[in-house]
């Protein structure tokens, strides 16, 4: 019995995304993150986005932790985005762990918005508050030896 699934052109996409992410790697919106105070972490291959409207996402991360060796990764922002040519247009970010656990959220980016800040972590779920646009997801905070890859991207509904 052969099934088949038909998928959207954004679930493409974000299929795509990941399934990079996964495989081969590709092009990140940052090249570092700063890690285990601010000791940049070069995301290199295995980090990818997929944003034709906007090819230059910054990825930054929210840490807890007391020290080195307790260090987590609380949650992850992303700044800007476009929001002139990606208005209207769902945003994505899935984050994967060495044990291949994904964890993944979405956005709704507002028509014309600009420097919006938007947040995967545990607080504030759905609300937008300022210029910070929180997932409704909450994020199940990592070790920072954990995190194994992660995917953007930006596609229409």
């Amino acid at each position: 019995m052969q099934l088949k699934v038909t998928l959207s052109k954004s679930q493409k996409i974000f299929l795509l995304a990941v399934l990079l992410s996964v495989g081969v790697g590709g092009v990140t919106a940052a090249t570092t993150i700063g890690i285990n105070n601010d000791i940049e972490l070069n995301l290199g291959a295995g980090y990818s986005t997929s944003a034709t409207c906007d090819p230059s996402i910054d990825i930054g991360f929210i840490r807890s932790g007391t020290t080195p060796s307790n260090y987590r990764y609380a949650g992850f922002t992303l700044t800007n985005v476009d929001g002139t040519n990606c208005g209207d247009q769902i945003l994505r970010l899935a984050v994967v762990d060495k044990g291949n656990v994904t964890q993944q959220a979405s956005w709704v980016i507002p028509p014309n918005a600009t420097n919006y800040t938007y947040i995967l972590g545990t607080t504030n779920l759905g609300r937008i508050i300022g210029t910070n646009f929180y997932a409704t997801y909450s994020y199940a905070s990592i070790d920072l030896s954990d995190l194994s890859k992660f995917a953007v991207s930006i596609g229409k509904f």
